[in-house]
Order: structure tokens, then sequence, then C-alpha cells
């Protein structure tokens, strides 16, 4: 038995870029996940999709409300601050970029 493999060679072709639709897996992770009104926090992250906005939730703690991640996908390091009447128990922080990319961590607000 012959086997015959056909090879076409093709030049000047570019392969397509990567879309964002391409499923990412970002991540972000807080200094602190505990304490009571005042604390600071600061939030850092990466594998977003490079230089596009992200949208940021964070009840119960003043701080920026978005950001952009950078020409790799790594996102600055952002400081929040747990707010007075900020309520006792869980707080979910999230980071949104386009419709289905989402990162969150939890802090703990303690009583003091």
């Amino acid at each position: 038995m012959t086997l015959v493999a056909s090879v076409a060679l093709v030049t000047g072709v570019v392969a397509p870029a990567a879309s964002n639709s391409i499923r990412q897996d970002p991540y972000i992770g807080l200094d602190y996940d505990t304490g009571p009104a005042g604390t600071e926090v600061t939030v850092w992250g990466n594998l977003f999709l490079p230089n596009l906005p992200i949208t940021i939730s964070h009840p119960g703690l003043s701080g920026p409300d978005s950001t952009k991640a950078d020409d790799v996908g790594a996102i600055p390091n952002l400081t929040f601050r747990v707010m007075e009447n900020a309520p006792i128990g869980k707080i979910t922080i999230q980071y949104r970029q386009a419709e289905h990319i989402i990162a969150s961590a939890d802090f703990t607000v303690q009583r003091r």
C-alpha cells in the first residue's frame, strides 16, 4: 500500500489575530481578605484582554470604578477602603471586562 500526501505551499498569508471572543481566565487577588471599616485593601490581577477597559464593582468599599488592562493583560494595583457604613459580612469585588470576562474576590468586613 502506498500513501501519498498532498502538500501546498502558500506564501504571503498571515494568521488571523486573536479575537476578543477567546476564552479568558483572569484573576484578581487581595492583600487582605478580612478587616474592619477603614481597612485599605489592594487588588491586583492578570490575564485580562490587553488594552481594554474593565469595570469594577465593590459595594461597601470606596475606590475606583474602572481601570484598563495593560498591553499584556495585567491590571494596575488599586487600593480600596472599607467604608464606615459597610455592613458586617462578605463583600464581593468584581472586575468585569467585555460580557463574559469576570474575576472576583471576597473580602469579609469584621466588627471593630
